[in-house]
């Protein structure tokens, strides 16, 4: 029994530094922190890319907070750590990379604690 409510608060607790992150970071792109929109333009990406990444940040923090569809928040939020993983790699930036690793490695771990959750039937 102490077991399982040590696994539950700890699948919490990160489950909520995840969507604090992803609400963190979706809230800054999407109104167009200057310093979002200069990195997005010296990646050259447009600038409806940071706003498509911003909306999914912010979906995967909603998502992560509903337990039951928590491992979908946690698939888009590894989904925008990948492509983050590769322009920090591609961009000689390596001092990104390990907080983007750490955030996806936490995504996955979501994943795989709450996917037996996900029902896809009516």
């Amino acid at each position: 029994m102490k077991g399982r409510i040590v696994k539950a608060t700890v699948i919490w607790l990160v489950t909520v530094f995840l969507a604090l992150v992803c609400l963190r970071s979706g809230l800054t792109k999407l109104p167009g922190d200057s310093y979002w929109i200069r990195d997005f333009h010296r990646w050259n990406y447009p600038d409806w890319l940071r706003i498509a990444v911003a909306i999914v940040e912010l979906a995967a923090c909603l998502l992560l907070l509903i337990r039951r569809v928590a491992s979908v928040g946690a698939a888009l939020f590894i989904a925008v750590m990948l492509g983050a993983i590769y322009t920090h790699a591609t961009h000689a930036e390596m001092s990104r990379l390990p907080f983007n690793v750490l955030l996806g490695t936490l995504s996955l771990f979501i994943l795989v604690a709450r996917a037996r959750r996900v029902s896809l039937k009516s």
